[in-house]
């Protein structure tokens, strides 16, 4: 019953975070988007800043969800796939673009706030670990060049979808099929020769 109530002002905040920003939100706002009662909000969480760290948390949660379903993929190839497609998916869910916009703020937050660095930066790190595991493996596999370096190839592929997230929130027009084309001509520059 604890979880589910704290789950639901995460909800209501983020809906108002979201359409709002931090900082034009108060606990005010969130009181009256969640129908829940100021001791309610309080009893769970200490301020505005618990809240904005509470949905961090929940944020890098949700993206680590959707990196796991890369995992039972034996290709690696199909998993850097399996992630870019799924990441890009996420961009036309409601909840996706929500998390989204919820990122941007945190990551300007980040700039000011230690404690929302450490979480934007670990955020950031999660994903890069798992691309390069999946490029190691199509490096030993021989599907992948063995010269290259998985770490600042990871790292392009994140900075490649930070960008496109830019874009759908700046509303410029964006096509997944487009996307999924770009990011399939990187991946053909990273594969060996005759490697499927």
């Amino acid at each position: 019953m604890l979880a589910a109530r704290r789950d639901e002002i995460l909800v209501a905040a983020e809906r108002c975070f979201a359409r709002q920003g931090f900082h034009q939100t108060t606990i005010q706002d969130v009181i009256k988007e969640s129908g829940l009662s100021a001791g309610c909000i309080y009893g769970h969480f200490t301020g505005k800043d618990d809240l904005i760290q509470a949905i961090g948390e929940r944020r890098h949660a949700r993206d680590a969800a959707l990196l796991d379903r890369a995992q039972g993929i034996s290709d690696p190839l199909e998993g850097l796939r399996s992630i870019a497609r799924t990441s890009l998916a996420d961009l036309h869910r409601e909840e996706g673009l929500r998390s989204r916009r919820i990122a941007l703020q945190l990551w300007a937050e980040a700039l000011r706030d230690e404690t929302v660095h450490r979480q934007v930066t670990s955020g950031v790190h999660r994903p890069v670990a798992e691309i390069v595991k999946l490029l190691r493996r199509g490096q030993r596999g021989g599907q992948i060049d063995p010269a290259l370096n998985p770490r600042g190839i990871a790292r392009s592929m994140v900075a490649m979808f930070q960008g496109f997230v830019l874009q759908r929130l700046w509303g410029e027009p964006f096509s997944t099929a487009e996307a999924m084309a770009a990011f399939e001509l990187f991946l053909s520059s990273l594969v060996v020769k005759g490697a499927r």
